[in-house]
């Protein structure tokens, strides 16, 4: 059973006819009637009983043109649906959202310009971590990810845009007075309490910031634990210790909070756009508005 029988049919019950509706589809009337045979034999039942040149529905013809007409209109809703996302003018892209690096940078702006750029495309912008954004995205269950480099980065399987590369900064309590300006040596830092995030979450990051803190002969007491920078942040605010977070963190500042350079510490981590290897039209779109981004 094709579309076109589906269409044929209707016209047919609808114009009380095959030759009427012959004349409406603009098709030759053995052509009708040959589908409707086709039709009838396929489904295996009496869909129309002919009074001489006019037709009438069985009860079976009426009961399959309903579904017919919902069947049409549904192929036409959804190639109309096909056209206006290939012009960027419907759909949805799933997003993953680093909420330490989206308050500014590449990731705001290429949200709000492509939100812009096509208002008829829904954002489905969902907070996750590099590494769970990874995996979601190597199960179709994102479109596109803002992400730090992690182990899991699959390069063969996925388009990676390499965006910037941030450092890691200390985080403590505006009540803490270290008495200096500029970066802060070991003797400044010694035996401060750090709040840190557990390595799990995003174990080539946690390896290489305790190996960096080991390099600068820092032992990190840590007397709690967070799973985000945001958490972390907030227990660095109540002063429930210091912690090392990402530099991106310095564009959106808590008010109980100063970030200082530590001599000597550097964890360069690479901020990164991700897709499938071969993404869709919109996806596509996105891409090139990060890739015009000079932030």
């Amino acid at each position: 059973m094709e579309l076109r029988h589906l269409r044929y049919f209707v016209a047919v019950a609808d114009h009380g006819g095959i030759s009427h509706a012959a004349e409406r589809l603009r098709i030759a009337q053995p052509a009708v009637s040959r589908q409707i045979r086709d039709l009838e034999a396929e489904l295996g039942v009496d869909l129309l009983l002919r009074e001489g040149r006019r037709v009438v529905l069985t009860d079976a013809g009426r009961a399959f043109s309903n579904r017919a007409r919902a069947i049409l209109a549904a192929s036409t809703e959804a190639a109309d649906e096909a056209r206006r996302i290939d012009k960027g003018e419907a759909g949805h892209l799933r997003i993953g959202l680093l909420e330490s690096a989206s308050w500014a940078g590449h990731m705001p702006q290429a949200l709000s310009r492509y939100a812009r750029a096509y208002p008829n495309v829904r954002l489905d912008v969902r907070p996750m971590g590099s590494v769970d954004q990874i995996d979601a995205l190597l199960a179709d269950e994102l479109d596109a990810a803002f992400v730090y480099r992690q182990d899991n980065l699959v390069e063969d399987t996925l388009n990676i845009l390499s965006l910037r590369v941030d450092d890691v900064v200390l985080a403590a309590s505006t009540g803490l007075d270290f008495d200096k300006d500029g970066p802060l040596d070991l003797d400044d830092i010694d035996g401060l309490p750090v709040v840190a995030f557990p390595r799990r979450v995003a174990p080539a990051y946690h390896d290489a910031l305790f190996g960096a803190l080991a390099h600068i002969g820092f032992d990190p007491l840590v007397v709690q634990e967070a799973e985000n920078e945001t958490t972390i942040l907030s227990l660095v605010s109540a002063g429930v210790g210091c912690a090392f977070v990402n530099s991106a963190n310095m564009a959106r500042p808590p008010k109980q909070v100063q970030f200082r350079r530590v001599a000597g510490l550097s964890v360069p981590i690479e901020f990164l756009f991700v897709t499938g290897k071969t993404p869709g039209k919109l996806t596509e779109r996105l891409r090139n508005v990060v890739a015009d981004i000079d932030a």
